[in-house]
């Protein structure tokens, strides 16, 4: 009996067990079908013009699909999906609220798609979601305040939309919350203070916003802090005094493109971490302070456009201070009130050194000596000090120099022929000085030279052809010299060249042809020099040209009617030449003034408006051809007319003279196309009343027909041809 009640006691046992078994089973199943048909709900409520989503069909497991990951991932899995990962597929539409019937979905990536619309507040009831990636789409409108009561979330990224509205101080109530991006939008208002509870946050950007008020802080307080980014907002007032007390993981501060002023506290210094400090363009005042070097694993620190101030001994104990700084790569100072000399302390400066700038300020005394142990540095910028004295030889030892800017100074002497080595060199800039002698032809060594500018100088000799041989070179200025001799024949090598002035030097010579190859052409100065010859036709290939000045110099011959077919030609000078002829009319030309035509005695306008406009004369009219013809056939006519009337009275000359021998036959001369006349003493009455009348006819008409060849108006006028026909018929008539 016992035995029957043990097995009837497991029987009911498996009975269960085999019920509850079968009853999750066909529970999953159900869990699995709805977790697919919500996905299939949202793949039909998006757009895929890309067909990204091709695979995800009933008749495959959906925790296969293109980025769905569940988490027992193959085809035995229950279906539970914990990640979806869709970005950069090119999806288009509203964010899809049915995403929370996911119940375990905690990773949601629609970032570097075309999602607009807003961003509803019903996405907070995806409960369980730890990341939301919603950057680079086209979202808009505010940002809802419910996300702040998301318990779980640790990952927030809104970035590179187009959202408007304060930040909610709801965000406060994230306790989980790691990293929170919103930069690249439209946001206004504070930060909010209630950041500061964010006890856990590790990172935060909202950069490039508009936000405004003063930096809360709170936010300095928050331990785990290790990057912070407000760059680009309008923030203003001060830096708290606590800032670098309570933030001891910090590695990145960037504040710069703000309006903060003040000084900068000093606690800033006790954060050693701190690799990246960007306060540049702001509003900071006072010394720069010499405590930076405590701060040994800055990488980048640029203190740029502020308003600081110092003097030769503060250059110094900033530059000291800096040696502790030995992994130091980027050191901004421009754009700032530093005076005094740039002490020599700076070659104690790390050799890491890549990027100096410290332009535009008042600094004094000669190049920084020890340059050459910078063998790293790619990028020197001084323009805009008071640097005197020569530029040393050793600059040839920084083989990875890309840019050396050092125009607006007061440099002298040769430009050192230090460049062979600078393989990298792609801008060089040291106009605005006062360096002498010839240009170095090792400029051009650099096969990634970009940009040239030498003008404002006492720069002489010719332009190294060398220079016209840099294909990629873009911009190309030696104004203000005394260069001299031909343009190189060799500038149509440019095929980049957007930007190229040459005016006020000596350069003589015919422009050449080959101009017309600077296909990229948009402004070009030639003006004040001596150039010579006709203005060459192939200029006419300069389709992007924008600004043409050519004034000033000796050129000659008609102004190329191609000139007019530059579409985009704006501005034209040719004033002060030899240029002769008549001006076209179209293009550029119509919109001319006489500014721009000016010292070209021999141009006219066929139109007397424009000639006015233009303070030119007016143009003769040109004959046409007919009327050229007639010209010339006038004289012709006259002359024949004439030779016909002489005969005439040759032939009564003639006659008279022999009319003393009455008694004899007299012959007369006979003039070709005349009869001849045979008279005797019997006949010579007869004869000579004859011959009188016939003469005195013919010299008549031949007279009235003369009169009709010269009429002023061509409608009245004998032609050619009907004159000859005249002729012969009066010689029918008469003859």
């Amino acid at each position: 009996m016992a035995s029957i009640n043990l097995l009837l006691l497991l029987f009911i046992i498996s009975f269960f067990q085999i019920s509850h078994l079968f009853g999750r089973i066909h529970v999953e199943a159900q869990s699995s079908n709805f977790e697919r048909d919500t996905l299939l709900s949202f793949k039909q409520n998006v757009g895929d013009p890309q067909n990204s989503l091709s695979n995800w069909t009933k008749i495959t497991p959906h925790c296969t699909w293109s980025g769905v990951s569940c988490f027992d991932n193959d085809s035995t899995s229950t279906g539970q999906v914990h990640l979806l990962n869709l970005a950069n597929l090119g999806l288009t539409g509203f964010l899809p609220v049915e995403l929370c019937n996911l119940t375990s979905l905690q990773i949601l990536d629609l970032s570097m798609n075309s999602f607009h619309g807003p961003i509803l507040g019903s996405i907070s009831n995806c409960r369980n979601l730890e990341m939301i990636l919603l950057q680079v789409n086209k979202f808009t409108g505010s940002i809802p305040r419910e996300l702040g009561y998301m318990s779980e979330l640790q990952v927030l990224d809104f970035s590179a939309n187009n959202l408007t509205g304060i930040i909610p101080k709801e965000f406060g109530n994230l306790s989980s919350l790691i990293y929170i991006a919103m930069a690249r939008n439209q946001l206004y208002g504070q930060i909010p203070k209630e950041f500061g509870r964010m006890q856990n946050l590790q990172k935060i950007q909202l950069f490039d916003n508009e936000l405004t008020g003063e930096i809360p802080d709170s936010i300095f307080n928050i331990s785990s802090l290790a990057f912070i980014s407000f760059a680009k907002n309008n923030l203003s007032g001060t830096l708290p005094k606590n800032i670098g007390l309570s933030v001891p993981k910090l590695t990145s501060l960037y504040l710069a493109s703000n309006s903060l002023e003040g000084e900068v506290p000093k606690s800033l210094s006790n954060i050693s971490s701190l690799q990246f400090l960007e306060l540049f363009n702001n509003k900071f005042r006072g010394h720069i302070p010499p405590y930076f070097g405590n701060m040994k694993k800055l990488t980048s620190l640029k203190l740029g456009m502020n308003a600081f101030s110092s003097n030769s001994k503060l250059n110094s104990k900033f530059l000291n201070s800096l040696k502790n700084c030995t992994q130091l790569q980027v050191l901004w100072i421009n754009n700032n009130n530093l005076s005094g000399e740039f002490s020599s302390s700076f070659v104690n400066l790390s050799s890491s050194l890549q990027d100096v700038c410290i332009a535009q300020n008042l600094f004094t005394g000669t190049f920084p000596l020890g340059i050459d142990s910078f063998l790293n540095l790619i990028s020197l910028s001084m323009e805009h000090n008071r640097f005197t004295g020569k530029l040393p030889n050793s600059l040839s030892a920084l083989t990875k120099l890309q840019s050396i800017e050092l125009f607006a100074n007061m440099f002298s002497g040769e430009i050192p022929d230090v460049f062979s080595n600078m393989k990298q060199l792609y801008s060089l800039k040291l106009d605005r000085n006062r360096f002498s002698g010839r240009i170095p032809r090792s400029i051009a060594d650099s096969k990634t030279l970009n940009r040239v500018f030498l003008s404002t100088n006492r720069l002489n000799g010719s332009i190294p052809r060398e220079i016209f041989l840099s294909s990629g070179l873009v911009y190309l200025n030696l104004s203000q010299n005394d260069l001299r001799g031909p343009l190189p024949s060799e500038v149509g090598n440019l095929k980049q060249l957007t930007n190229m002035d040459i005016s006020n030097n000596q350069l003589s010579g015919n422009l050449s042809s080959s101009l017309g190859g600077c296909v990229g052409l948009q402004k070009l100065s030639l003006a004040r020099n001596k150039f010579t010859g006709p203005i060459p036709k192939s200029i006419v290939n300069l389709a992007s040209l924008e600004e043409l000045d050519l004034s000033s110099n000796y050129l000659t011959s008609q102004i190329p009617e191609e000139l007019a077919s530059l579409q985009l030609l704006q501005k034209l000078n040719l004033s002060f030449n030899h240029l002769e002829g008549k001006i076209p009319i179209t293009g550029v030309f119509k919109s001319l003034g006489s500014e721009s035509l000016r010292g070209n005695n021999k141009l006219c306008s066929a139109n007397k408006e424009t000639a006015s406009k233009l303070g030119v004369s007016q143009c003769i009219a040109t004959k046409t051809n007919k009327n050229v013809l007639v010209i010339i056939l006038f004289p012709i006519s006259i002359s024949i007319l004439l030779i016909i009337v002489t005969g005439c009275l040759v032939w009564i000359l003639i006659y008279r003279k022999r009319k003393k021998n009455e008694g004899e036959k007299v012959i007369f001369p006979s003039i070709e196309g005349l009869p001849s006349l045979e008279t005797s003493s019997r006949g010579k009455k007869r004869n000579m009343s004859e011959s009188n009348q016939k003469c005195q006819e013919c010299v008549a008409l031949v007279l009235r027909i003369g009169l009709l060849c010269s009429v002023p108006l061509a409608k009245d006028r004998l032609t050619m041809r009907e004159a000859l026909a005249k002729l012969l018929e009066i010689k029918k008539t008469l003859f």
